[in-house]
């Protein structure tokens, strides 16, 4: 980020603070903490100051954007740096809390489910001071997280599954079978890959036993108004 960028809005100390604050947003697409700027000797009263010369922008409780950056999913970045706000900018992403469900196909591009509130995965039981987050208790394989523009969420094998599986937000199988569509058209994911998650949910779709995951991935995509040779309708890869 470059300093001029605040150079007719601020000086001197201010801009140093600035420059360090730019330092954090180029690892995080724009966004920093309260909490991390305090660990570099920036004050809340700094903050503020910074913030009433608009080149910081408040958007939550402690998360700012810094001038210059344009991210898209800017709300659902916010929320999420909210759930970890003093994490060290150069740890690996996918360490720590992990957008699922609904929000994890906003990520993708997938379905038309609303993302909100923003489901997001962790790894034991937590509460959330955001009224618009949700956290979801599950241990993630390394192959089940995947960070997409700056943000680890879940695979889209994960969020399918979880979407079909969660009681809690009630989805349509038809808006699940959605999203598992847009992720085939889009080549994010493959049947195969799909279906492996899938196999022995067919619960939710009326299907029982141990029902194979390409018979539950087909009725899904039924349900969602395409036929069993997504393949072809959707010209995405066979598996």
């Amino acid at each position: 980020m470059d300093v001029c960028i605040a150079g007719p809005y601020i000086s001197g100390m201010e801009a140093r603070r600035f420059a360090t604050l730019a330092a954090i947003a180029e690892q995080q697409t724009g966004l920093v903490s309260t909490a991390q700027a305090a660990v570099r000797g920036i004050s809340r009263a700094a903050l503020g100051r910074l913030a009433q010369a608009e080149v910081i922008l408040p958007l939550r409780r402690g998360i700012y954007l810094v001038r210059g950056n344009t991210p898209d999913l800017l709300d659902l970045r916010a929320a999420w740096l909210a759930t970890n706000p003093d994490r060290d900018p150069d740890a690996d992403l996918a360490s720590g809390p992990v957008l699922s469900h609904a929000a994890a196909a906003q990520v993708w591009q997938a379905g038309d489910l609303s993302a909100w509130p923003a489901d997001i995965t962790v790894p034991y039981r937590r509460w959330s001071r955001q009224q618009d987050v949700r956290y979801r208790v599950r241990a993630l394989d390394n192959a089940e997280v995947t960070v997409v523009n700056g943000l680890p969420v879940t695979s889209p094998g994960r969020t399918v599954a979880d979407l079909l599986d969660d009681r809690m937000g009630g989805h349509n199988p038809a808006h699940v079978g959605k999203v598992a569509a847009d992720l085939l058209a889009g080549r994010r994911e493959t049947r195969a890959g799909l279906a492996r998650h899938l196999r022995g949910k067919g619960g939710r779709l009326g299907l029982r036993g141990a029902v194979s995951g390409t018979t539950v991935l087909n009725a899904l995509l039924q349900a969602a108004g395409y036929t069993e040779r997504v393949e072809q309708d959707l010209k995405a890869p066979a598996a």
